[in-house]
């Protein structure tokens, strides 16, 4: 689902058909968490009303009303109640929204039933009660247009075809032929509207959902190199502090060196440039979606491992280091390559892990740069350094690339990184 299929749907009116598969997917899942909502709201008020027409009963039908108040208690009013509960349970949607309307549709049949028990003149009044309940489930209950319009041609049948059995008189067949057909027109208009109304308002919903995330995402973007900033990893440690403790998690301080030369002789857009192009190198060495590349500051990054041991760090940073030396950026003298300083820590997660992280890695970067620059911090372990070295030799334009490849061997060892 996309912002730009929302924008046009709402600009073409979308919701008055059916949505895309996908977005018609999530709509019906919105809907059924809605209507289960209601349901549990309408329960109650739903069997009171219902069980309060007995008084009609009462007052219109004596003969019947000890038939009529048994239905309602023992056989209609549970099929309401399992009906709506139904809802929450059903196996499919389709059933589910049928199942809903067993409730009203029992009512339907219940009030034609007592009035074909009756052959009074009070039974004519008494049978328009089954419009109301007609109006009632399409409006309140909510059930899906072509739903209701199944349900409202099944309940003017039930409705048709009990005044038509009992002979009803042409007044009174006429009268509720054309007070049922209203009926269904007018409560089905409303429905109709409801739907497009509950569809519109999903669109809206999802555009500001969207627009909220984009809102969000935008203040999380350094506007230069479209990394994510400070704020957001404040966000991935507060979401880090709710995980496990123990669990291995690296931070990789990189700074640029002598970055304020390079701005000074090259021209700010140059060094821009530069930044921009070390970003997007750290964004292709970066491999898993747990993990987390920063603009920390100025010239300075910071990458962000979980699951990441200190010695799979240090290769990690080596491999970003000869990288970056590999861009081939050149000083204003023509010779000097940009090379960037890396200071690595790791530990454990616990309450102050992102404190201890940060000031770790910002120590061993220091270090690095006192060290003479170019270089990562701790160093790596002598076998490392091997490898690397040997990956070195040869031609200058495959180094880099060499050092990659010779890093392999250790397999799964190597943590995966990516940014989140």
């Amino acid at each position: 689902m996309q912002p730009q299929q929302i924008e046009q749907l709402i600009a073409d009116r979308g919701y008055r058909y059916a949505f895309p598969p996908e977005i018609e997917a999530t709509y019906r899942g919105y809907r059924l968490h809605f209507r289960k909502r209601l349901a549990r709201a309408l329960l109650i008020p739903t069997l009171v009303c219902y069980n309060i027409f007995l008084i009609v009963d009462f007052l219109l039908l004596p003969q019947t009303f000890w038939i009529s108040a048994a239905l309602h208690v023992f056989v209609v009013s549970p099929i309401v109640a399992l009906s709506l509960l139904g809802l929450h349970d059903g196996p499919h949607a389709t059933l589910r929204s049928f199942c809903v309307a067993l409730g009203p549709l029992a009512m339907i049949v219940q009030v034609m039933a007592v009035y074909a028990l009756n052959g009074t003149p009070a039974a004519a009044h008494y049978q328009y009660l089954a419009i109301f309940v007609l109006i009632y489930m399409n409006l309140l209950f909510r059930l899906e247009y072509d739903e209701a319009v199944i349900a409202s041609s099944f309940a003017a049948t039930i409705y048709v075809g009990t005044l038509i059995a009992t002979e009803a008189s042409l007044p009174v067949l006429a009268i509720g032929i054309m007070a049922v057909g209203a009926a269904c027109y007018m409560s089905l208009s409303g429905n109709r509207q409801m739907q497009r109304d509950a569809r519109h308002g999903f669109l809206r919903r999802m555009q500001d959902k969207f627009r909220i995330e984009q809102a969000q995402t935008a203040a999380e973007r350094d506007a230069l190199t479209g990394l994510f900033n400070r704020r957001r990893l404040t966000r991935v440690f507060d979401d880090l502090a709710g995980r496990p403790s123990g669990v291995q998690t690296a931070a990789l301080m990189i700074d640029v060196d002598h970055f304020k030369r390079f701005n000074d002789e090259n021209g700010h857009l140059s060094g821009d440039l530069c930044l921009k192009r070390i970003a997007t190198l750290l964004l292709t060495l970066v491999r898993s979606d747990e993990d987390l590349v920063v603009r920390f500051g100025g010239e300075e990054f910071l990458v962000l491992m979980t699951r990441t041991g200190h010695l799979d760090a240090l290769r990690i940073a080596e491999r970003i280091r000869g990288e970056v030396e590999a861009l081939g950026i050149l000083h204003a003298d023509g010779e000097t390559c940009v090379t960037v300083s890396i200071g690595v820590t790791a530990g454990t997660l616990g309450s102050d892990i992102e404190d201890d992280l940060i000031a770790g890695a910002d120590a061993a970067l220091y270090d690095a740069k006192q060290a003479g620059r170019n270089r990562v911090w701790p160093r790596p372990l002598a076998a490392t350094r091997k490898a690397l070295a040997k990956g070195l030799e040869g031609n200058e334009g495959e180094g880099v690339r060499n050092t990659v490849e010779n890093l392999q061997p250790f397999g799964d060892e190597m943590a995966d990184v990516a940014v989140v």
